[in-house]
């Protein structure tokens, strides 16, 4: 374990038997996460499993018509994202692969897709103390699988933030590798009033960790580059969200309590010594 810079720390993992395997306690990972810091896992996922997710994705998608009535929450779609979300309220622009019917999908690409999203399904049990499978569940919370592609030329997500609970802790893991296949474009995050960057701290296969009711954004690709939609360079990720869709939208305004808690805290420490 090592802190790279103000809350950021990175924690080395192995990849055993398709689970990932903290070099710490699970429970330590969660204590760190909600401090809150941003935590790194090297996860160590064999690079062929991170390829095969992104050509199954391509693949997937080359063959399926995009997305263009609302989001059902039930089935697989892709969509170009380039609007304000309405819940959000945060101006977006990126290639969005979500796969809310697993089981639906063709098995050379649940082959390649199950190997990612699993050890992220145990992962995120493991962490929050869940038990939860893939699946639709009426009136539940339940896991929306996504992968996601920052297009070089100008794709980012505006600065949002969501409800704590009931997804505890988010997970994005970096399909390819920063300086290589994309060279800008990274999430960021505050903490007490700190900006911390990710961008060239997430390698290949890297999970970053993050209190998921911390605001967050993904900071523009190079306008240097010609956007298109077609064209795979451009960040890629996997993330597994777990939420009710018809549930409770984060609040409108931002949570960030954590720097009056820690002025609470102090003031009262002060009151009690003397």
């Amino acid at each position: 374990m090592k802190e790279v810079a103000k809350y950021l720390i990175k924690v080395d993992a192995e990849f055993k038997d398709g689970r990932i395997v903290p070099e710490i306690p699970y429970e330590e990972v969660m204590r760190l996460v909600n401090e809150p810091n941003i935590v790194i896992i090297k996860t160590g996922i064999p690079q062929e499993l991170l390829n095969n997710a992104i050509e199954a994705t391509r693949a997937w998608s080359a063959e399926t018509p995009l997305a263009e009535a609302p989001d059902t929450f039930r089935n697989n779609q892709h969509k170009h994202r380039l609007h304000i979300a309405k819940i959000q309220q945060a101006p977006q622009l990126f290639h969005d692969h979500t796969f809310d019917d697993m089981d639906g999908l063709a098995s050379e690409y649940r082959q390649n897709l199950l190997p990612i999203f699993d050890p992220l399904r145990q992962f995120w049990n493991s962490l929050t103390g869940n038990q939860e499978e893939f699946g639709f569940q009426e009136g539940k919370a339940y896991f929306h699988p996504q992968i996601t592609h920052y297009p070089m030329g100008g794709s980012f997500f505006g600065r949002h933030w969501h409800p704590l609970h009931p997804q505890q802790v988010g997970q994005i893991l970096a399909l390819n590798q920063y300086g290589q296949e994309y060279h800008s474009g990274g999430t960021g995050y505050v903490i007490n009033d700190t900006i911390v960057e990710t961008e060239g701290h997430q390698d290949r296969g890297d999970l970053i960790l993050f209190r998921y009711d911390l605001p967050h954004w993904v900071s523009p690709s190079s306008f240097a580059d010609r956007f298109s939609w077609d064209d795979p360079a451009g960040r890629w990720v996997a993330i597994l969200p777990f939420y009710n869709p018809w549930g409770t939208p984060a609040d409108k305004d931002e949570p960030q309590g954590w720097k009056t808690k820690i002025k609470t805290a102090k003031n009262e420490s002060t009151e009690a010594a003397a």
